[in-house]
């Protein structure tokens, strides 16, 4: 009997150790993901900040060839920017008047257009 007792004990014990062991084996590979992720975090931060860099120096060129082909051929950029903002402030101006002037009119056309916009973006 006292190698019965003495068996479940050894079991017992070997259980012990193979869930200690089991529980270190998963913080250790729960570690080690922890650390790939955060790798691979500041990777695509790093490569994101490098595509940002990339694509705005080359719209910056992109917006310096077009405005010196369109100086070019005589067309002052300078002033069609100024003209597009007055133009913009004008329309705010038009649209803000019609809204006081007509608050429920606004608000209809404000619902349709959402519905329609909506109704498209649900196809």
């Amino acid at each position: 009997m006292a190698s019965t007792t003495s068996a479940k004990r050894q079991a017992a014990s070997a259980v012990k150790r193979a869930k200690d062991e089991a529980v270190a084996g998963a913080e250790d590979i729960a570690a080690d993901a922890q650390a790939s992720a955060q790798k691979a975090s500041r990777r695509v931060k790093r490569e994101t900040s490098e595509l940002e860099a990339s694509l705005t120096r080359s719209a910056e060129d992109l917006a310096a060839t077009v405005t010196e082909k369109l100086r070019a051929v005589g067309v002052d950029t300078d002033r069609m920017a100024d003209v597009a903002k007055e133009q913009v402030t004008d329309l705010q101006r038009i649209i803000a008047q019609e809204i006081q002037e007509r608050p429920l009119r606004a608000l209809g056309v404000a619902a349709a257009v959402g519905l329609f916009v909506g109704f498209l973006s649900a196809r």
